[in-house]
Order: structure tokens, then C-alpha cells, then sequence
């Protein structure tokens, strides 16, 4: 995978001057991950104000599907999209046993 930084930048929200996503909204089936690619985003350009990619609230999305932090980020710095990501995710998702 390589860094897309221009494509990056067209997609991140400016955290400097506007909020994430709700926590609460889903992507890829998880709550949390839409707010989580928005800081990762944010964070990649620079834009990323007071928060902070990596967060105990982005560790408990990132635990959950299973997914290690630069992981996620260095597939979120290829420029993906939401689509790209939600599907992305659902590839990458490790299921425990009890959910398999």
C-alpha cells in the first residue's frame, strides 16, 4: 500500500474547525469506525486539532473488529473512501470464536 496524501486531504474533515462523526454512527458494522477514519484522516494532514487518532474511544472500535491501529492507518493513508474502508473492514475483521 502506498500514501496517498492529496487523496487523503480531499476526503479529511479539518478538525480544527469542525467535529467528527458521531460515535455512534457505523461503518463497516462497527460504531465508531466512521469517527475513527475521520480523526485518522485528520491526523494524516495535519488537521487534526485537539484530538487525538488512537484514542481509548478508537481503541474500542479498533479492539472490537479486531484491527491494530497502524494497520488501519496505513490502509487509511492509501486515500480510501468510506466505501473502500467499510469494505475494507469487513475483510479484515477478526471474529472471535463466539461470533464466528
Amino acid at each position: 500500500m502506498s500514501n496517498n496524501l492529496d487523496a487523503v486531504k480531499a476526503l479529511a474533515k479539518d478538525l480544527r474547525n469542525e467535529s467528527p462523526r458521531d460515535a455512534a454512527e457505523e461503518l463497516g458494522g462497527f460504531a465508531g469506525a466512521a469517527r475513527c477514519i475521520d480523526k485518522c484522516r485528520a491526523t494524516l494532514v495535519g488537521w487534526q486539532g485537539e484530538y487525538l487518532y488512537g484514542c481509548p474511544m478508537d481503541q474500542k472500535f479498533l479492539t472490537s473488529a479486531g484491527i491494530g491501529a497502524n494497520e488501519f492507518k496505513a490502509f487509511i493513508a492509501t486515500g480510501a473512501t468510506d466505501q473502500d474502508a467499510a469494505r475494507w473492514i469487513e475483510e479484515h475483521t477478526r471474529k472471535s470464536a463466539d461470533t464466528a
